[in-house]
């Protein structure tokens, strides 16, 4: 019995990750990058990722990493403010797209 258990329990949390990485997929996401045309406008809440810099993504990923769902902001901050992070990192990556550097 004690084995059924543990395995029931295995499956009901790998079921419960597999749902809240979906919701975290639906939920609200705020661009925390630079306003650049094409990707976003800073400091902007999306229900969903343009499609524009989902086009872009393919020839920088790190620039996903500007869009954090709303509860995951006040760290980006932070990551930003001490010049640190991949939040940091990919904020760099987006100045260099609005420069004209690809």
């Amino acid at each position: 019995m004690n084995k059924e258990k543990k395995e029931t329990n295995a499956t009901e949390t790998a079921k419960s990750r597999t749902s809240a990485r979906k919701s975290a997929e639906k939920e609200p996401v705020m661009y925390v990058g630079p306003t650049v045309n094409g990707i976003g406008i800073q400091n902007r809440v999306y229900t969903e990722i343009p499609e524009s810099a989902k086009e872009l993504f393919q020839k920088a990923p790190e620039l996903r990493n500007l869009f954090v769902p709303v509860l995951e902001y006040p760290a980006s901050c932070r990551m930003l403010r001490e010049h640190r992070g991949y939040i940091y990192s990919a904020f760099m990556r987006a100045l260099d797209f609005k420069n004209g550097g690809r």
